[in-house]
């Protein structure tokens, strides 16, 4: 008796959550944005401390301000960036290219690790970190804003 009471409850909870889950997608208002990598405006990304040469897109949000924001760095060959930190978490995703990273407050060449298309990081905020490229490079920097960068070595 029990267990036929068990069976009951269950599915008497579980069901309507299945028949929600089953809603057609249209009856689900979700508003989207969409954006078109060739629709990118891309632009120099003049970072205080850091070698021009690198180019920025905003993809969404507005990394100025308060909020989510999604942004993306284009590095020409051979960039290198000095040792910095962020004042929010980070997360990156490499989309083309090889991107070197060290973590610390000096650059260390010698503890760089290499990541390529598809590896993800995720950067707590004041952890300083430099590195390179190899190659032209394209990375993905998603986070709470304002977005903002401290230079740590000179």
């Amino acid at each position: 008796m029990f267990r036929r009471s068990a069976i009951v409850l269950a599915a008497a909870l579980v069901l309507p959550a299945l028949a929600t889950a089953q809603q057609p997608v249209a009856e689900k208002a979700s508003p989207m944005a969409e954006v078109t990598a060739k629709s990118l405006k891309w632009g120099p990304a003049p970072i205080p401390g850091f070698v021009p040469g690198m180019e920025l897109a905003v993809v969404s949000g507005d990394p100025g301000k308060e909020g989510a924001y999604v942004i993306r760095l284009r590095f020409p060959a051979g960039y290198a960036f000095p040792a910095h930190w962020h004042p929010k978490d980070e997360n990156l995703t490499v989309l083309s290219g090889a991107f070197l990273l060290g973590m610390g407050a000096k650059t260390d060449a010698t503890t760089l690790k290499k990541y390529v298309p598809g590896d993800f990081l995720y950067m707590p905020a004041t952890v300083p970190h430099f590195g390179r490229v190899e190659g032209e490079t394209v990375i993905q920097l998603h986070g709470m804003g304002p977005f903002d960068v401290t230079v740590v070595e000179k």
